[in-house]
Parts: C-alpha cells; structure tokens; sequence
C-alpha cells in the first residue's frame, strides 16, 4: 500500500471514530437532560408537597391566633359592659338630679339661645379654618392668576 492509501484509510477510520463519538456524546446527553427533567419533576412535587403543609399550618395558626383575638374582645366587651352596669348602679344610687338643678341649667340655656341668636354671623365665623379631627390637611385653595 502506498502512503496515500493509508493516510486515506487513517482519515476514514478517525472520521467514523469521531462520529461515533459524537452520536455517544448526543445519546448521553439525551440521556442525562431526561435525568435532569426527572429530578426537576420530583423536586417541584416536593416544592408543592412543602408549600401545601406550610399553608394547612399557617391557615391553622390564623384561626386560633382569630379564635384568641375573638375571645379576648368578648372578655373586654363583657368588662365594659360591665363597668357600664356599675357605674349606672351608682347614678342610681346616687338618685335623679334635683328639681333646682333641672331649672337652673334649662335657664341657663333659654339666656344663652337668644344672646348667640342676636350675633352677626360675621362676627362668629373667622378667617381661619376650624380645626381639623385626626391631623386632617385642611383643603388648599387655588390662587386666581
């Protein structure tokens, strides 16, 4: 054989080495992205396995945290209403309010309903804004320009 046949043959025989390297690396690739998509699988089953037992037990924390909430108000509403009963025991006891004392805040309110009836209203109402409830912002005007 000449030179120019075995380096024909030697080119031959690594170009189908070479394929058939390449046809095992594309098998083993294959086979390991299908590995790798099985892994993912079971790992996003565990994911929601682990997020439906965390919701069941956050769900279950809420609704005996609102079940403490729910009975702590009902205590406190059963004290005030309490508290109430006891003071209206006591205005009892104290007895109703006097005839002399019924007269004179009536009086009182019949002088004072004429003298703020004779008012001007401009003299009443001032420039500045009544105060607010709650750290309101009073309301900005718009300048004419």
């Amino acid at each position: 054989m000449g030179v120019l046949t075995r380096d024909l043959t030697r080119l031959r025989n690594e170009i189908l080495a070479s394929r058939s390297a390449r046809q095992t690396l594309i098998h083993d690739l294959e086979r390991e992205s299908g590995d790798r998509r099985t892994d993912v699988s079971h790992m996003l089953a565990d994911f929601s396995k682990g997020l439906g037992t965390i919701a069941r037990k956050t769900k279950a924390d809420c609704r005996g945290s609102i079940a403490d909430l729910q009975r702590t108000v009902s205590d406190l509403r059963t004290g005030i209403r309490t508290d109430l009963s006891g003071i209206r025991h006591a205005w009892v006891a104290l007895g109703a309010p006097s005839q002399r004392v019924t007269g004179e805040l009536e009086n009182h309110a019949r002088r004072e309903a004429p003298a703020n009836a004779q008012e001007r209203p401009g003299d009443r109402v001032s420039k500045r804004s009544p105060e607010l409830v709650g750290g309101e912002k009073p309301a900005r005007r718009k300048r004419k320009r």
